[in-house]
């Protein structure tokens, strides 16, 4: 079945779409790297699908279809790159980048899918030196600056005039 007759059966019934009020109607499969619910995009109505996603271990893993995949072997049909946690962002870059756009793949996927690595690694990495937390409140000031002198006694404290 050709990947536009897929599309024309698919593009308004199927379990992933995400309709909001009067906006535009979002996808959730995979291999849909903008999520969203058009015939470009589409994981399930193209043959040549890149998926980039989180991996439980913390790293991000790039899945494509082969180009020359038969229909009834399914596993073997998938290519996966797994990145570490450690791999950096102009490295995983360049990956996704050559993973999408090799050999005639999926050029027009490629800042697409670059983008949604670098999202991936940045939403994994952790801030060495977090902001530091203020009191949003006077009264919680006022809080804190009576608990620091409620040791203070009268005997302590002397008035000067």
């Amino acid at each position: 079945m050709s990947a536009d007759l897929t599309w024309l059966l698919v593009r308004n019934w199927n379990s992933f779409q995400v309709k909001g009020g009067h906006g535009p109607v979002f996808s959730k499969e995979k291999g849909n790297l903008l999520n969203k619910s058009s015939h470009k995009y589409s994981g399930l109505a193209n043959s040549k699908v890149v998926n980039i996603y989180s991996s439980p271990a913390g790293g991000i893993t790039i899945t494509k279809i082969k180009a020359d995949a038969k229909p009834n072997q399914v596993a073997s049909a998938r290519s996966h790159v797994a990145l570490k946690r450690s791999t950096g962002p102009r490295k995983a870059a360049k990956i996704a980048a050559t993973e999408t756009a090799s050999k005639g793949y999926r050029a027009d996927l490629r800042p697409i899918a670059v983008a949604r690595a670098t999202t991936l690694l940045r939403a994994q990495c952790r801030d060495a030196n977090p902001p530091r937390k203020f009191f949003q409140s006077r009264a919680a000031r006022r809080r804190t600056a009576a608990s620091a002198t409620e040791g203070n006694t009268a005997e302590d404290v002397t008035d000067v005039e």
